[in-house]
């Protein structure tokens, strides 16, 4: 397929673009396999967002169903046997959330092989029947699908979609990127509540998982970097890491610090089994905590 772009609006964004939606534009990142399993973490995220935004219950499902329909072209179209990169945006601009979803395959088949199911052009269609506005472009380089949503019924300028010629990002671990971290930390809590309970966590267990996960939400915007929290889930047998940085020197044990509590010590100290700090070439620290299901 060559590199295209085509946008369809299907909705009426008229009024004044909300402003305190574009003052602090939350941003979310996802890069993860494409798998099955792993559309059902967007949703999550997605979930976590539209909550802190306030959306409407409605307005949110169609949100969930629309980016559930593009993920799932992705893991059913875009590779073989091998699954690839699955990279999902979820950004406030304009007024309005836009919703992005890329790979990095052979571009789009709009028509099935013998045994791959409906054609993807149905998928697109009910992506376009449930929001303001779609966006595509395929070619080479895999292809991504842009999608917005008006959150007040302002007006907006259409989405701007253009093919990339970047690298495929390596993806053998989930990692989930955040901007600003206080307004998107019940992304954070919805993804590590999924993976504490799809690793078989007890229902005490996965109540220290979530806690977790709101005290690094909580405490790591203060030592970051660049004001972006970055977490990169590893999975693995009996539980799970979290890979929480980037922190200048020193950074990330101020983290742990700042979760003590009075006569309890530090939250993540007694509730991860273990905590270490890592090291780069960049000169930056990351936090590496350990969640198991302890029996």
């Amino acid at each position: 397929m060559s590199d295209g772009v085509g946008t369809q609006s299907s909705g009426d964004m008229r009024g004044p673009a909300g402003e305190r939606d574009d003052a602090s534009k939350p941003e979310v990142r996802l890069l993860m396999p494409a798998l099955p399993a792993n559309v059902a973490l967007v949703r999550q995220a997605l979930a976590g967002l539209t909550d802190e935004l306030g959306v409407e219950p409605a307005r949110a499902a169609d949100m969930k169903i629309a980016l559930t329909e593009a993920c799932t072209n992705v893991v059913v179209h875009a590779y073989g046997d091998d699954p690839g990169p699955l990279e999902v945006t979820m950004v406030v601009e304009h007024g309005r959330l836009v919703l992005s979803v890329r790979d990095r395959g052979n571009g789009l088949h709009p028509l099935p092989g013998r045994d791959e199911g409906a054609p993807l052009g149905f998928g697109l269609a009910l992506i376009a029947s449930l929001s303001d506005e779609l966006g595509l472009v395929g070619g080479r380089h895999g292809t991504e699908v842009r999608i917005a949503f008006s959150l007040n019924g302002g007006s907006a300028p259409p989405l701007t979609i253009q093919p990339s010629a970047e690298p495929a990002p390596d993806c053998d671990e989930i990692v989930l990127e955040l901007h600003p971290s206080d307004r998107t930390s019940p992304v954070l809590g919805r993804v590590v509540s999924l993976i504490a309970a799809r690793a078989d966590f007890s229902i005490d267990r996965l109540s220290d998982a979530q806690i977790v996960s709101d005290a690094i939400a909580g405490a790591a915007p203060a030592h970051l970097t660049n004001g972006r929290l970055n977490v990169a889930i590893d999975e693995h047998e009996g539980g799970f890491d979290l890979l929480i940085g980037p922190f200048a020197t020193g950074g990330a044990q101020r983290l742990v610090d700042d979760t003590e509590l009075p006569g309890l010590g530090s939250l993540l100290g007694r509730l991860t089994d273990t905590i270490s700090v890592e090291s780069d070439i960049a000169e930056s620290e990351r936090l590496r905590v350990r969640l198991l299901t302890r029996g």
